[in-house]
């Protein structure tokens, strides 16, 4: 299987509002389908759970909050174009997330710093 991109969030919203299953996400992510055919059903069962646990669970942004999200890491000159950030795993936006918090963080403690200082 391979890791789950923000390219993936908008067919995970389509799967959403049919309420559809996460297997359905799950399949699209397997990058050789017919290993399922030569796995047992416990097998594949276990992918599958391991697969949802692993990356789905807290990975899959709703359109609108990924938009809202590349809109800041584009502004943070991360790059120009939201379709680069597509195409990136999640793993790495969430670092890429990370990075973005910690500088706001050291920024606002030298700004704290600073106004101490001119009292």
């Amino acid at each position: 299987m391979r890791e789950i991109c923000p390219k993936d969030f908008y067919f995970a919203q389509i799967v959403r509002q049919r309420e559809g299953s996460g297997v359905e996400i799950l399949s699209r992510l397997l990058l050789n389908e017919e290993v399922l055919d030569q796995s047992t059903l416990y097998q594949a069962r276990s992918v599958f759970k391991w697969g949802a646990d692993t990356l789905l669970e807290n990975n899959i942004f709703s359109v609108e909050n990924w938009l809202e999200v590349s809109y800041h890491l584009c502004k943070q000159r991360w790059d120009s174009s939201v379709d680069w950030l597509e195409t990136q795993p999640i793993s790495k936006i969430h670092t890429m997330l990370d990075i973005v918090k910690k500088h706001v963080e050291d920024v606002e403690k030298e700004q704290k710093k600073a106004a101490r200082k001119r009292k």
